[in-house]
């Protein structure tokens, strides 16, 4: 008995993690809708590693570091997920080139960051506050458009 259970679980679990790693989007509505939510989820973290930046004589170093680090790790989850959602047609694509573009260009922007902030510190700070807020503008209009 024991001995059919555990392929049984094993294909279970199986099925459940390359579930995980794909999921289908019904239509290009719903492709876009869900395209707007991780937009969404990407403004969060841009703010995240704003405020790090901005507020960074208010906290030490190390901390700073740990709220980018953050940052950094929830846009790679942002993308990593959403890269997992099959676009149901040729215009789902376009959409799918736009938010990607937009959210590795914050995780791109957030690791430099986190370099600079573990090297020496964010070499202009007023310049990165302005891009992040430019960036996190950009991803609230993709949001909007998308809901």
């Amino acid at each position: 008995m024991i001995s059919r259970v555990r392929p049984a679980l094993l294909a279970l679990l199986t099925s459940l993690l390359l579930s995980a790693c794909v999921s289908p989007a019904w239509d290009d509505h719903d492709y876009a809708l869900k395209a707007g939510k991780t937009a969404e989820s990407a403004v969060s973290a841009v703010r995240f590693a704003r405020s790090a930046v901005a507020y960074r004589e208010r906290m030490t170093g190390p901390y700073a570091e740990v709220l980018l680090t953050e940052a950094v790790q929830d846009l790679s989850s942002v993308n990593d997920q959403f890269g997992g959602v099959q676009p149901p047609s040729d215009a789902s694509d376009r959409i799918r080139d736009e938010v990607l573009r937009l959210t590795e260009k914050a995780e791109s922007e957030v690791e430099d960051l986190l370099i600079q902030a573990r090297r020496a510190g964010v070499k202009d700070p007023a310049t990165a506050v302005r891009d992040l807020d430019r960036l996190a503008s950009e991803l609230s209009d993709f949001a909007e458009k998308h809901r």
